[in-house]
């Protein structure tokens, strides 16, 4: 049976908090590290990565079924092999000393390249069949993508689909993903890339909110308005960078963290948001800021590249390439 995974948000990343900024331990020990990582049984960072995460042996042995024990001898045989000490433990469980901390960004990308290896080794004999994991911005995901994937899914019972939607992009050093829908183009990482479109955005409220408080036609208006915006962790989006940039010193009256969330708030004439247009003109939403020139941004499919030795992933790739060309005009010829 075919089967699909839908998830509003994001699995946070392996390890993700843990080596940010930390470039100081000896280039000796670094390169020897490194060199001892590539004779390393994919176990090794299985155990080490499993315990950064999980900072205790008891949490680590259940997510990996096995014991305590069994965790704690495979650390110290790996601390022996490179001859540095990767945990420091402590009466609350275990923290990664800092050379533990240094050497967390490569065993992740190690063991995420092996996860694909194996998944694509145990599923090579399947043409059509298996599962194709796919992550797109929230909207996008819910409202375009998934109809259409459902109907892909009865005319492909075999292929099996995990669909991940969110407002914050996916990290693509992690390689989680076989299919990735992005706002803006990737400089680095192991993905194929084609331009499959153009979304607009503009500031939209309801029929019933400008009704009663009417339309702000320059930026300067929108001082006296109701805006909703985004909380202070998503300042990075586009959509709220774009607001800033044209409206200066605004103060939203309503801060939200989900566009599902700012299409409801507009829906119960909160307000007015900059929102996606293939969300707010089906719904009914009037356009403001008619001086402004719209928010545009160019659409984006990722294929990993092990992946696409998949048949089942190139023919979901291309599914989705045609959905997203017909319904954001995409360029007809491959980028």
């Amino acid at each position: 049976m075919a089967g699909m995974v839908w998830v509003m948000e994001g699995i946070p990343l392996l390890s993700s908090k843990i080596h940010h900024g930390l470039r100081s331990v000896d280039p000796c020990f670094r390169l020897h590290a490194l060199q001892k990582w590539k004779a390393m049984d994919w176990n090794d960072l299985k155990y080490f990565l499993t315990l950064a995460q999980a900072k205790s042996l008891s949490a680590a042995a259940a997510r990996l079924g096995t014991s305590p024990s069994t965790v704690s001898r495979r650390i110290e045989a790996l601390e022996q092999a490179l001859k540095v000490r990767l945990f420091r433990p402590h009466r609350d469980g275990y923290s990664l000393t800092e050379a533990g901390q240094s050497l967390v960004p490569e065993a992740e990308q190690a063991g995420t390249r092996m996860r694909v290896f194996e998944r694509n080794a145990l599923e090579a004999g399947d043409d059509l069949a298996g599962t194709v994991r796919i992550e797109a911005p929230e909207l996008l995901g819910r409202d375009v993508l998934l109809p259409a994937l459902i109907r892909f899914m009865e005319d492909y019972p075999a292929i099996r689909l995990e669909l991940r939607s969110s407002v914050q992009p996916v990290r693509l050093a992690a390689e989680e993903a076989d299919l990735v829908i992005r706002l803006v183009r990737p400089v680095r990482g192991n993905y194929r890339l084609r331009r499959v479109g153009k979304i607009r955005f503009g500031l939209y409220a309801s029929a019933d909110h400008v009704a009663r408080h009417g339309i702000p036609d320059r930026p300067e208006d929108l001082h006296r308005h109701r805006v909703i915006g985004w909380t202070e962790d998503f300042a990075f989006l586009t959509m709220a960078g774009w607001l800033a940039a044209n409206c200066p010193g605004l103060r939203p009256s309503l801060r939200l963290t989900s566009f599902t969330a700012q299409v409801e708030a507009v829906g119960m004439d909160a307000g007015w948001a900059v929102l996606p247009e293939f969300i707010a003109v089906p719904a009914g939403f009037l356009p403001g800021l008619a001086s402004l020139p719209r928010l545009e941004s160019d659409l984006w499919l990722l294929a990993h590249e092990q992946s696409l030795a998949l048949p089942r992933v190139r023919l979901v790739r291309d599914h989705i390439a045609g959905i997203l060309k017909n319904r954001f005009h995409g360029p007809k010829s491959e980028d």
